[in-house]
């Protein structure tokens, strides 16, 4: 691991996790330059790493920062893992196996033989394939080099058929991860589905998605996650939000009636709850949103993991900013954003670039609807500028996009020039254009702005027949679900503030 990569571990460690590592540190005898070094990380709200190694030089002379980063990495690790294992099945399971390991190589064959059966039942309760099928395979091997004592031909078939059973699940289940991974990288790499052209791509995997699940198979916990992920993954990347909305409640309701078979941390359920509130945020039901962000923040408890506590929190700020941008409450949304921890905005702190992103992206939306231009510009260019993000991502194009609004507004119009040509370079290549960039890149061309309102009229009934194809077009909510571009065209034209013409074009369900 880097010098980098272990001051990332020891900043996504909580405050259990530290306190556990510190007791188990006690134990170790000799040199500790390692907790010194761990120390300095942890004490520290950002550190780079030049900084770090003039500190840990001062410390601890003439010792390797390098040495100590390794012995730390081991160290750390090891007491996650002890940790781990004190509470979470998984840990546990794959730890037992172990002792039984340890007791079948010294011959405690009785007591390494219930410990097996042991863990083979709690694999089954959890639905762990892959450990069910090791302590089948682990027992199998145990009864042959003991000539198999008062064995049955039934009872030794008996075996090998749960064995193969389980088999059979885990194939199913490979199956089901290989489509899911497959429609992921596509969409990757090949971006959004902008037409039904593109949506032909990905029927190949449709339809090998729906064959595996017509299959006569028994159900279990992990496949139908996974089925329903597909299919809400796939909705959602052509653009159907409703169907997918009514997919991830499914996948809602099979969550909270499983609570056992939850990861832990619970990064696969925050995805579920995640996709329900894109959803809606799509369709601009922004009334129901607290609802599900609720039930995120009911996932942060103090001992989980500062990974996933970032990302839930991030979570937690994208949305309840876009409840509020969404029904154009700008200046509420700019009164929320001073609550927003400063950490979670630390460059340090990225987990997930697209997560950076929407919360940079929401907190320069807001700015931007209360006119304060320079700060919105200021979080803008930091997406812009942050060098990791997908070029494919909706989020990255939005920004963009907003990027031009924003110096339009400022009155920047040599730069707008350079900036809708790096746009159409950067774009175009990939794809087509969506009606909506097209559209704001005439309407500045018209420089509503720069005109009275006569002449604004007389535009706007040039150009006000290319709206309602846009809103009937359910590919254009990739860019309009993050803001409601056609909102601010026609209030340029209307000479009416953004806000005021925001909140009419809200569905009955969402009073502002």
């Amino acid at each position: 691991m880097s010098k980098q990569g272990i001051i990332r571990l020891v900043k996504s460690l909580s405050s259990a996790e530290k306190r556990h590592f510190k007791l188990s540190s006690r134990k170790q005898s000799g040199n500790k330059d390692y907790l010194t070094l761990f120390d300095l990380i942890d004490q520290s709200k950002l550190m780079d790493l030049s900084s770090l190694e003039k500190k840990f030089q001062q410390q601890c002379p003439g010792a390797s920062l390098e040495n100590a980063a390794k012995y730390l990495l081991k160290v750390l690790t090891d007491s996650l893992i002890q940790s781990r294992t004190e509470k979470d099945a998984v840990f546990q399971q794959h730890y037992n196996l172990l002792r039984v390991r340890v007791l079948f190589e010294r011959s405690l064959l009785d007591e390494g033989y219930k410990e097996l059966k042991k863990v083979q039942q709690t694999a089954v309760a959890s639905q762990n394939h892959f450990i069910q099928y090791l302590t089948y395979r682990y027992e199998l091997d145990h009864l042959s080099d003991q000539q198999f004592p008062g064995l049955t031909d039934k009872d030794l078939l008996d075996i090998q058929m749960k064995a193969r059973h389980t088999l059979k699940g885990m194939h199913k289940i490979h199956e089901h991860h290989s489509l899911f991974e497959l429609l992921k990288h596509r969409l990757i790499y090949a971006g959004k589905t902008l037409s039904e052209q593109d949506k032909k791509h990905l029927n190949d995997l449709l339809l090998s998605e729906l064959s595996l699940i017509t299959g006569k198979v028994d159900y279990n916990f992990e496949s139908q996650k996974l089925h329903l992920l597909f299919q809400s993954f796939f909705f959602t990347h052509i653009s159907d939000y409703k169907s997918a909305l009514k997919i991830f409640q499914e996948l809602n309701m099979l969550f909270e009636s499983n609570p056992g078979m939850w990861n832990n941390p619970p990064l696969d359920y925050l995805s579920c709850l995640e996709g329900i509130l894109d959803s809606l945020r799509t369709i601009r039901h922004y009334d129901t949103m607290e609802f599900y962000i609720q039930k995120i923040r009911l996932l942060t408890r103090p001992d989980q993991t500062e990974y996933f506590s970032f990302i839930a929190a991030k979570t937690i700020w994208i949305y309840r900013l876009n409840m509020l941008t969404g029904m154009g409450r700008f200046q509420e949304a700019v009164a929320l954003a001073q609550d927003i921890d400063p950490a979670l905005l630390k460059e340090g702190n990225i987990i997930d670039y697209e997560k950076q992103s929407e919360l940079l992206f929401y907190l320069g939306l807001s700015y931007f609807g209360a006119h304060q231009w320079e700060k919105a510009n200021k979080y803008i260019n930091r997406i812009i500028l942050m060098g990791k993000i997908n070029y494919h991502s909706p989020v990255y194009k939005a920004a963009r996009l907003l990027n031009i609004l924003i110096h339009y507004e400022q009155h920047n119009l040599e730069y707008l020039q350079y900036d809708i040509r790096s746009y159409k370079r950067t774009f175009q290549y990939k794809g087509q254009l969506l009606k909506t960039e097209k559209l704001i890149f005439k309407i500045i061309s018209l420089h509503p702005n720069g005109n009275g309102l006569m002449k604004n009229q007389i535009l706007w009934g040039k150009i006000k027949s290319s709206i309602p194809p846009i809103e009937a077009d359910k590919y254009e909510l990739q860019l309009q679900k993050y803001f409601d571009f056609l909102a601010w065209s026609k209030a340029k034209f209307k000479h009416i503030p953004l806000q005021q013409e925001m909140e009419q074009a809200l569905p009955a369900n969402n009073p502002a």
